[in-house]
């Protein structure tokens, strides 16, 4: 290796006297001034929070050995009180203002008649501060109560005892100035070591390998002086310096991987929209909703991402209509695939010509509990199914059964009247335990012509707008009861409309899903 040449040298030196960085900017500085700042704010604070434990506990003393002595004393004073005697009244009196931060006893019967009096002559105000610290514990009243020979207890007097608060904040202030400064004095000392520490440690390497970057020569960057750091050539100074002869791959490396992670995310937003597309391929259609003879149905799912975790299904049978609600915990991928499996089980369910909900409930949660299971997921899913039959008895028009843990029915008459039918009792979330067969429960109700029902998801009643504030059931249920007279799409709409009106700009966090029936 040949000798660097003069003038090579030269230009090293006017290169390094150009970079050179002023002393109250440099590292070194900067760390020592922030190190104390830090030190000295962390020893305040410190010191603040050991003065307000000293403060909280100064206090649960005070409180109790008062409440103590008090105790101790309200015998004698009970007896002094009872029999009048003053000498005893004015020993206890003495007793309790033998404590330096008494400021005023006395001791009255139970004619109010003062018995025995104790006051310190040079007690005046208290400090503003004092009184705050400790205002709320310098005022006792002890009733003095005296059991009689038959076992009753009546009242004699009353002990006052008041304190000084200058006189219990002195000790405090003392411990609190002694606290400061023992904490500004260990600050110091810390920081002193920290920088001392640090500087042989971190900083005098970092300064090393600094002067060393800028000696770089921009037209022979291969060639730079490496530094030779001892004791760094194993941890991170040393793998910034073995870094530095690998930048360029290293930034290959970066955009190498960009481009696999541009080609995978294409790849994942094609999956997502395919299975976006199923989902809504499996919903049932305008043409299916229209054709249900005995009731007028309209239906809404908007999903929260690119696949929603909401299920709803209109399916109809030989004795009626079945219809499903549910919603699975998350929404994504995952759980628009529970979605697909609960919709594929219950159609299947049908297609056995199964009616016992029991039966079918038990079912449905074998078969997606075990593919959740399989999964490793972890999701389950809400899930209401309502069985509706056409009935011709008088005013009456059709029976829904209802079965399964969902949120609550919503059914509104045509006078008016709502009657929320409470789901928690009727089953148990899908998926989430083995068996569910013994949660399983159902209950019917009688449908009339134009009575209104309506089944949603929590994504309607928990849309919150800019304030946080929830849509909430109630304003779904006066939104339901006035629009009932209109057909099920009209009271979709509008309900879909108030919700959004609701949101205004907010991000929607969850699936929304609205079913409304209304007897033909």
């Amino acid at each position: 290796m040949t000798a660097p040449l003069p003038e090579t040298l030269e230009m090293d030196e006017a290169r390094a006297m150009a970079v050179r960085v002023p002393l109250l900017r440099g590292m070194t500085f900067r760390q020592a001034a922030v190190t104390l700042l830090i030190a000295l704010l962390l020893g305040v604070v410190a010191a603040a929070v050991e003065l307000y434990a000293d403060w909280q506990a100064m206090r649960g003393e005070i409180r109790a050995q008062t409440e103590r002595i008090l105790n101790l004393v309200h015998g004698p004073s009970a007896q002094a009180a009872f029999q009048f005697n003053d000498e005893l009244a004015i020993q206890v009196a003495d007793g309790l203002f033998a404590r330096p931060e008494t400021r005023q006893v006395i001791l009255r019967d139970n004619f109010g008649r003062t018995i025995a009096r104790r006051e310190r002559a040079d007690a005046g105000q208290s400090g503003q501060l004092a009184d705050r610290l400790f205002g709320d514990l310098t005022h006792y009243v002890l009733d003095l109560n005296h059991d009689t020979a038959a076992g009753q207890r009546i009242e004699v007097g009353s002990l006052e005892l008041r304190l000084s608060a200058t006189e219990i904040a002195a000790s405090f202030y003392q411990r609190g100035r002694l606290l400061v400064i023992v904490g500004l004095v260990k600050a110091l000392a810390i920081s002193a070591l920290v920088v001392l520490i640090f500087y042989f440690i971190v900083t005098r390497p970092l300064l090393t390998l600094h002067s060393a970057i800028t000696r770089i020569d921009p037209t022979r960057p291969g060639g730079w002086p490496r530094p030779e750091l001892r004791f760094h050539r194993k941890d991170e100074l040393g793998q910034i310096v073995n870094g530095l002869d690998e930048l360029m791959r290293a930034f290959q490396r970066g955009l190498d991987q960009r481009d696999q992670a541009r080609d995978e995310n294409l790849r994942l937003g094609a999956e997502l929209d395919v299975s976006r597309r199923i989902q809504q391929m499996v919903l049932p259609s305008q043409a299916e909703l229209q054709a249900v003879p005995t009731l007028d149905i309209a239906a809404h799912m908007e999903p929260a991402g690119e696949v929603g975790g909401d299920y709803y299904d209109i399916l109809p049978h030989a004795g009626g209509l079945r219809i499903g609600i549910g919603d699975v915990t998350g929404h994504g991928l995952e759980s628009g695939v529970v979605m697909l499996m609960t919709q594929s089980a219950v159609r299947t369910m049908l297609t056995a010509q199964e009616a016992d909900m029991v039966r079918i409930m038990e079912a449905l949660n074998g078969t997606i509990y075990h593919n959740v299971q399989r999964m490793g997921c972890g999701k389950n899913l809400t899930l209401a199914l309502l069985d509706h039959h056409p009935v011709d008895q008088g005013t009456v028009r059709g029976c829904l059964r209802i079965a399964g843990q969902h949120e609550s029915v919503i059914v509104v008459r045509t006078d008016g009247r709502v009657e929320l039918i409470d789901t928690d009792e009727l089953g148990f979330p899908i998926g989430l335990v083995e068996e569910v067969g013994e949660f399983v429960g159902q209950v019917a109700i009688d449908l009339h012509r134009d009575d209104v029902v309506v089944l949603y998801t929590d994504g309607i009643t928990e849309a919150a707008d800019e304030s946080q504030r929830l849509y909430g059931l109630d304003r779904l249920v006066e939104l339901a009861v006035a629009h009932r007279h209109e057909d099920a799409e009209a009271i979709k709409d509008a309900i879909v409309r108030d919700v959004k009106r609701h949101i205004a700009t907010q991000t929607l966090y969850d699936d929304l899903t609205l079913v409304v029936l209304k007897q033909r």
